[in-house]
């Protein structure tokens, strides 16, 4: 079979002699060349596997007995590691793992990376890494799931309170800032602006109509369906934006505070407008007990593609669009990446303590957070 010299196409064999078994090469031996090819048998006392080592284990080494020597993570949860790295990463699977909350509607997950794969990883940006370490706490999104709030829910939270959709959307916008990429109105508002009105959500009708004339032609009908006055009533009314983003600015629309909200989950208590209040409670309580501390003050944004949930406020072509638009771009261009930050690991005891303590508060908002959302599913 390898000693052949003919090919599969017969006119081009003119003259080739055929395989014969006098033809034999030595290599072959006793056996047919054309036979079935066999693999000589392994010395028992030849390795069978290997474990590959790029020989930078050291640069993580005085970051891992740091991270040990802080008293959080159990040397239990490590069993035969095969470096420094591998065992803080078991260890802090074991510190993770009971913490981690069980969420319906969010998608996501943590990597351990170090600094040079996050280098590799945002080197298509041109970022300026301010804040470095050997090792970083990567938050993973590989999936986006859309849900909506609808009319038909918008309505009935009206009901309760003129000012509980906004309040709604409020408390999420602040809940994402200080944990999860989410996908918002007014992220979709400025999506949609990027695309069709020059990076300006906030342009009147007027304006936009120039700039679709010179992307569409000047009689195209589809110009009438993508202006701002059109494209905001579905995509992002001022009730689910922040008031900067307004388009009427008279607004009678506020926020309100934890009590009241704890008011209207017994108003509500007998249909589901009564979980969701109780829950923006808890989910404002939360956020109140974190103050202005947030796990992602020194972290290195990294261009996720995709977010950990996407809340629009109605079912929506404009939705479909915009969301088709980023991925295709996304996937084309490669500018993206499945992490939405890297998280610079503390190398000193009072930092590390600061941090895990950080870390927690922050998972447990994120349990919050999917019980709001858990409203939209």
């Amino acid at each position: 079979m390898l000693f052949d010299p003919r090919s599969f196409v017969p006119e081009h064999d003119a003259g080739q002699p055929a395989w014969v078994p006098s033809r034999q090469h030595c290599t072959a031996r006793r056996r047919p060349a054309h036979d079935f090819l066999t693999v000589p048998t392994v010395p028992v006392g030849i390795p069978a596997t290997a474990q590959l080592s790029y020989g930078d284990e050291i640069d993580v080494q005085e970051l891992v007995i740091a991270q040990f020597r802080a008293g959080l993570l159990d040397a239990e949860h490590v069993s035969t590691p095969t470096g420094a790295g591998d065992a803080f990463a078991q260890a802090l699977h074991g510190w993770l793992a009971p913490r981690m909350p069980k969420t319906k509607a969010l998608s996501f997950d943590f990597t351990l990376i170090d600094h040079v794969a996050v280098e590799h990883e945002i080197s298509e940006f041109g970022f300026d890494m301010q804040e470095t370490s050997a090792l970083y706490l990567g938050i993973r999104l590989e999936e986006e799931t859309v849900y909506t709030l609808t009319e038909a829910r918008a309505a009935a939270l009206r009901h309760l309170h003129p000012s509980l959709v906004f309040m709604t959307f409020h408390l999420i916008r602040a809940a994402a800032m200080k944990s999860l990429h989410i996908r918002t109105p007014d992220d979709l508002l400025d999506m949609f602006a990027r695309w069709h009105w020059d990076f300006e959500p906030l342009t009147d009708d007027d304006e936009a109509r120039e700039q679709l004339k010179e992307r569409f032609g000047e009689d195209d009908p589809d110009i009438d369906r993508y202006l701002p006055s059109v494209v905001r009533a579905e995509l992002a009314p001022d009730e689910a934006l922040p008031k900067w983003q307004w388009a009427q600015k008279d607004q009678k629309l506020s926020l309100l505070s934890r009590r009241k909200l704890r008011e209207l989950a017994r108003l509500g208590a007998n249909d589901w407008r009564g979980s969701l209040c109780g829950a923006l409670a808890d989910l404002d309580l939360a956020l109140s007990r974190m103050g202005k501390a947030t796990l992602l003050k020194d972290a290195q944004w990294a261009e996720p593609a995709y977010s950990a949930a996407t809340i629009a406020f109605e079912h929506s072509d404009y939705v479909g669009e915009v969301l088709d638009d980023h991925f295709e771009c996304a996937n084309n261009g490669g500018y993206a990446t499945y992490f939405q930050c890297f998280i610079p690991l503390a190398g000193k005891r009072a930092s590390i303590l600061a941090q895990y303590a950080i870390l927690e508060d922050t998972l447990k908002l994120i349990a919050v957070l999917d019980r709001v959302l858990g409203h939209f599913i």
